[in-house]
């Protein structure tokens, strides 16, 4: 569950007017203070010369993270494990905790009171109490409604912390229309930086915006989804890559950061592969797991950078995007090329069915029977209708529910590949 509502974004169209300024981008880092200098300075920015990045609907993507941020505002606290301690268990894992000796100036202006009272979102109540290895048992324990076991546990990291020193950075979230702090994460002091939501949009905006420039290439983004914490992003590039007379290729590049996780900032691949057929044409989106490095390595995100070390490395990894966007299309064109000659197209259903049937992951859980179902409900006799059905299949899905659409595109993707 998240904080705030999130902002979501869907219009496959490419428009001019929707450029914005590099000053306007700029704006976004105003909530990231601590990186602005060095990213304007790896970036070569200039406040005296006005440039336009050239990727549309860039404009609502950066009206929707100033709208999240007018909504909230985030801090970073450094607090002794003792100090933070279990009030309440609540449901659906949320808890409530009490920290004390607070010292930070905004969140004593605003609570008033130097001990806090506020509720984890996320996986923060995990974060603390698997520090003692006490979160499964303490669902246990709530969930029975064993209150006074409860309190033993409440008592009993209270006593086992008396002269714990140890400190974490405490992530929280102060809501601005109810006046309320929430607990986003608990993270190391040393090795986390904040590559937050904003910081890496603005970094993926400067580095599309040059490759833009240099290959002449036209980018927009056709659908994202944002909140307080986490930021999905589609850049949908209008080239098509030909495939064979009835088939072509086109390529989106897939920004994905959630700030308090510990997983990195990465860029990725999707694909959508046309099929036209006596003047008719089907579409199917396919997502690689990631790119092969070699014909036999195993997958890797496209790109990514580790929420640690220094704006330069970032900077100096991002050098390397274009090419490895290029590299990435030729490897999944050559896949595209066994995908347009399969001569058995009932049997990929079937076999994808079968990966449908047995996958295990629980967000995909929902959607299991009714995919099954649909691919079952019809036999294809070429790959036109097998696409047909794909399609069909996909808009079963609810739209923003990236993690699960993301799945089943995979799982097409490696049965189409593998099948053939």
């Amino acid at each position: 569950m998240t904080i705030l509502e999130k902002e979501i974004f869907r219009l496959n169209e490419y428009d001019s007017k929707s450029f914005i300024t590099k000053k306007r981008a700029v704006e976004i880092l105003d909530t990231a203070p601590e990186f602005k200098k060095e990213l304007l300075k790896v970036f070569g920015y200039n406040d005296k010369v006005l440039e336009v990045l050239k990727i549309g609907n860039a404009k609502q993507l950066i009206d929707a993270i100033e709208s999240i941020d007018s909504q909230c505002v985030k801090i970073d606290i450094i607090s002794k494990i003792k100090d933070v301690r279990l009030h309440k268990l609540l449901e659906s894992e949320k808890a409530l905790f009490e920290i004390f000796s607070i010292d930070n100036n905004f969140v004593l202006k605003n609570n008033k009171s130097d001990v806090l009272e506020a509720e984890t979102r996320y996986d923060a109540k995990t974060d603390i109490l698997d520090y003692y290895n006490f979160s499964k048992f303490a669902n246990y324990c709530r969930d029975l409604e064993y209150e006074d076991l409860v309190g033993v546990i409440k008592k009993y990291l209270q006593s086992k912390n008396v002269d714990n020193n140890e400190q974490r950075k405490l992530r929280l979230l102060y809501k601005n229309d109810d006046k309320k702090f929430f607990i986003r994460a608990l993270t190391s002091i040393q090795d986390y930086k904040n590559f937050g939501v904003n910081f890496s949009v603005f970094v993926a905006l400067m580095a599309l915006g040059k490759y833009v420039e240099s290959s002449k290439n036209e980018v927009f983004i056709d659908n994202f989804s944002v909140d307080d914490s986490s930021v999905y992003v589609s850049f949908s590039f209008l080239g098509d890559t030909v495939i064979d007379n009835n088939m072509s290729l086109s390529f989106s590049l897939i920004l994905e950061n959630d700030e308090i996780k510990r997983s990195a900032v990465s860029f990725n691949g999707m694909f959508k592969l046309n099929i036209t057929r006596e003047k008719r044409t089907s579409e199917i989106y396919i997502k690689p797991r990631g790119l092969r490095k070699t014909d036999n390595s195993y997958p890797v995100d496209l790109l990514n950078y580790q929420h640690r070390g220094t704006v330069n490395n970032v900077f100096e990894k991002l050098q390397d995007l274009p090419k490895l966007i290029d590299h990435f299309i030729n490897q999944v064109s050559s896949d595209a090329k066994r995908i347009s000659t399969i001569t058995h197209p009932d049997d990929v259903r079937k076999f994808i069915g079968d990966k449908v049937k047995f996958s295990k992951k629980p967000e995909f859980k929902q959607y299991k029977d009714k995919i099954f179902r649909k691919l079952m409900s019809v036999s294809v006799d070429n790959t036109f209708k097998l696409f047909d059905l794909l399609r069909e299949v996909e808009e079963l899905f609810e739209h923003d529910d990236i993690v699960s659409l993301n799945f089943w595109r995979t799982k097409l993707y490696e049965a189409l590949v593998e099948r053939n």
